[in-house]
């Protein structure tokens, strides 16, 4: 094996030198014409790749070179001791402590293989203890460990660095409870295999093609206005890519039930408070849920102190809200009017839970690609198109949607339909024109401040989207003030006063912005009061959770926490595949309680680096020369700065939950983007060159490291089934060079 590795080596370095030489001949440019550069970085990448797939993942293919190390197969039958195995069959006898020793040995081990295999876990954590020419007198505990992964051999054999002769082996392993482990085959000094990676071959050649895309001044380093066409090809397929990475994540959600199949999804008799109980109650004509009442949680002295609903209590409805004896649902009603409503109508049956943060998670993704790109139309024409898709790239994949498909519950419903009412009422109002050039689109506008209504009766922290709203109403009717004019110039008529005459053109404008707000609004005022006599009043502090939100009290310290774990929180390097993760939220001595609802607290400053443009915001707002920028100023820094930093203030209740920063962190990207992008167009050629660069690394660091809070937020090398984890695991190994 070592020699084939040798082999390999020595073709893949002539291909780089081949690829070297010969693309930089005059022959070959005439040959492939206006491609030349691109056909020759192609070549030369490929080389590179081949190289690094066999001269490094393929390192420990090495391992046995040039040493004595005779293949021996390690029969159970050989073993000298054996505790709680059938040497007949492999398999433990029952669950606990397994070990397997071999004395006698007396040779050197270069590699050891097990092939172990669990009937209810994805691995097989084995143990290996050894005496050896340093430690012969006792074994040496723990010094070396296998995961044996089910599907995959060549983790069913690891490199082993002992010195020099092994005299005893032992090897031990820890079986739950009704779990069967069999031990098939044992060996060592077995070679380990030369294994190419098609996919960790594609990740380096297609990841490097594209940055090298990206830098290319005769690819997507042009202006966006010159490159529109695949600008628009590269972030459709990068929004379909997303979808397919939702149903993904959204699948290893469903196959937590070995039963599942599309039709039991959608033809479920059960659902959450969201999914059932609310539908139930609408049906019925009321607005407090059909939850039997128990009468011990009522008799308590204070029923919304955690404390006090003990065991003796019995049970009750979690997260739901109790206000003067009946039970009511915190969670908005956006979801239930627009889908679980009309389909329980329909069908009969509840809408999977699943499904629904699905549907909404890929509508926003959908929407919030829309515009973007509506965004760029208008603003971004200059800029270079490297630069854009980059941009779309990193706010797609900062939005934190997919940490809410992987448990679908009420809260995850809320939250991924608030977001996906939110973007669409972003995408509506920046294609209604009422900032930009371009004629003003009633409708559209209508529909924006329509979906912004619809977000608050998903989620009413997003309320503050509809005041900013308000900001850009009042832009929209400055901008058909400062038209008027000219429609009347336009038209030949002389008298212009007659054109700006007080109404004339804005009582539609007027009604479009603002009647959805009250029409959609009023369902929320009246659901509000009905339930709770005050129109304003949510009821959030009634809720059965985690803390009494009647008598807590606002510490500084604990909204400070939320900054920090949203903007800040930095990750931790790991020797395990993804390398880095996002660690549990930190309370920084809180000397209260702060409730934390996940753990993946990974700042935003990592995650989208260019957050860090803020910092010079105001250079770029002096460096512009567009007649709007007070306007567009007061615009960006209320939608993408104050309402993102009130709803973080807002939270401190709640405590830190990941999830939480698809209400706010699209918002923040986007208003960093336009500063950046500002700063970009005013500065020199070279300058522009290295800062195309440098988002080239903000990308890499952006996919990084969102991939890392996803990872970590619900590991599925630990969750789901186990087929699952046994892939996940194996996906892992292609990049953990060493194991």
């Amino acid at each position: 094996m070592a020699v084939l590795y040798i082999i390999l080596l020595i073709i893949t370095a002539a291909l780089i030198w081949a690829a070297f030489r010969f693309t930089g001949k005059d022959s070959f440019r005439k040959k492939t014409g206006a491609h030349s550069e691109h056909i020759a970085f192609a070549l030369k990448a490929a080389a590179v790749c081949l190289f690094i797939e066999f001269g490094i993942f393929n390192l420990n293919s090495l391992h046995l070179l040039g040493g004595q190390y005779q293949k021996e197969k390690l029969e159970l039958s050989r073993a000298t001791s054996v505790s709680n195995i059938d040497t007949s069959s492999g398999k433990n006898i029952s669950g606990g402590y397994c070990t397997i020793e071999f004395t006698g040995l007396n040779k050197p081990v270069g590699t050891l293989t097990v092939d172990a295999e669990s009937d209810k876990k994805s691995t097989v954590n084995i143990s290996i203890d050894i005496k050896d020419t340093t430690n012969s007198g006792a074994y040496r505990g723990g010094v070396a460990s296998m995961e044996a992964i089910r599907y995959d051999a060549r983790s069913k054999t690891i490199p082993c660095n002992f010195s020099g002769t092994v005299y005893d082996m032992k090897l031990s392993f820890t079986a739950e409870e009704g779990e069967t482990i069999t031990i098939y085959e044992m060996g060592i000094n077995d070679p380990m295999p030369v294994h190419f990676s098609i996919i960790r071959f594609l990740v380096m050649f297609l990841g490097s093609f594209f940055a090298y895309a990206l830098s290319s001044d005769k690819l997507l380093r042009r202006s966006y206005e010159l490159r529109k066409k695949p600008v628009s090809v590269i972030a459709w397929s990068l929004t379909a890519c997303l979808i397919v990475i939702s149903l993904f994540i959204t699948q290893m959600n469903r196959i937590h039930d070995t039963d599942h199949s599309l039709k039991k999804d959608f033809h479920s008799s059960y659902g959450n408070q969201i999914s059932r109980e609310i539908v139930d109650a609408f049906e019925a004509g009321r607005v407090d849920l059909d939850i039997p009442m128990n009468e011990k949680l009522l008799a308590l002295d204070n029923p919304y102190d955690w404390s006090q609903r003990t065991d003796e209590v019995g049970s009750y409805p979690w997260d739901h809200l109790l206000f003067e004896g009946k039970y009511y649902s915190y969670y908005g009603i956006g979801p239930v009017l627009t889908l679980f409503l009309p389909y329980h109508k329909l069908t009969g049956y509840y809408f999977p839970s699943c499904w629904a943060v699905w549907f909404y998670g890929v509508a926003g993704i959908v929407f919030l690609t829309m515009m973007y790109l509506n965004f760029a139309d208008k603003f971004f024409r200059k800029i270079n198109a490297s630069m854009v898709v980059l941009g779309l790239a990193i706010m797609q994949m900062s939005t934190g949607i997919f940490l809410n498909y992987y448990y679908a519950n009420f809260y995850e419903i809320a939250q991924a339909s608030g977001f996906f009412w939110t973007v669409a009422g972003a995408y509506f109002m920046v294609s209604s024109n009422v900032i930009g050039e371009g004629r003003i689109k009633r409708v559209r506008l209508a529909l924006s401040t329509a979906s912004l209504s619809m977000a608050v009766l998903s989620r009413p922290t997003l309320a503050v989207y509809c005041i900013a709203a308000l900001l850009f109403i009042w832009a929209g009717y400055r901008k058909l003030k400062e038209e008027a004019p000219a429609a009347a110039v336009k038209k030949g008529k002389d008298d212009k006063k007659d054109a700006k005459a007080p109404g004339k053109g804005y009582l539609s404008y007027f009604l479009c912005a603002l009647l959805p707000f009250v029409l959609i609004g009023s369902i929320q005022v009246w659901y509000n009061w009905v339930r709770f006599g005050n129109p304003l009043d949510f009821g959030i502090q009634y809720s059965l959770t985690i803390n009494d939100f009647i008598n807590s009290q606002y510490h500084t310290h604990f909204a400070l926490l939320g900054i920090y774990s949203f903007f800040v929180a930095y990750p931790e390097f790991s020797e395990k595949f993804p390398f880095m993760i996002a660690g549990s939220a930190r309370t920084f001595n809180a000397n209260g309680y702060y409730f934390i609802a996940t753990g993946a607290a990974l700042g935003l400053i990592w995650r989208a680096l260019p957050v860090t443009a803020y910092c010079q915001s105001r250079r770029a707002y002096r460096l512009s020369d567009n007649k709007n920028k007070r306007l567009y100023s007061v615009l960006l820094a209320a939608v993408c700065v104050i309402c993102p930093l009130i709803i973080v203030f807002s939270i401190w209740e709640s405590g830190f939950g990941a999830r939480y920063c698809c209400d706010f962190a699209w918002q923040i990207i986007l208003g960093s983007l336009v500063i950046m992008f500002s700063l970009w167009s005013r500065c020199k050629e070279n300058t522009q060159r290295h800062l195309n660069t440098l988002m080239i690394g903000a990308g890499i660091v952006s996919l990084a490291m969102n991939f890392v809070q996803n990872y970590t937020y619900l590991s599925p090398s630990t969750n789901f089934t186990p087929d699952w984890q046994a892939y996940t695991l194996s996906f892992a190994r292609l990049f953990e060079v060493w194991r």
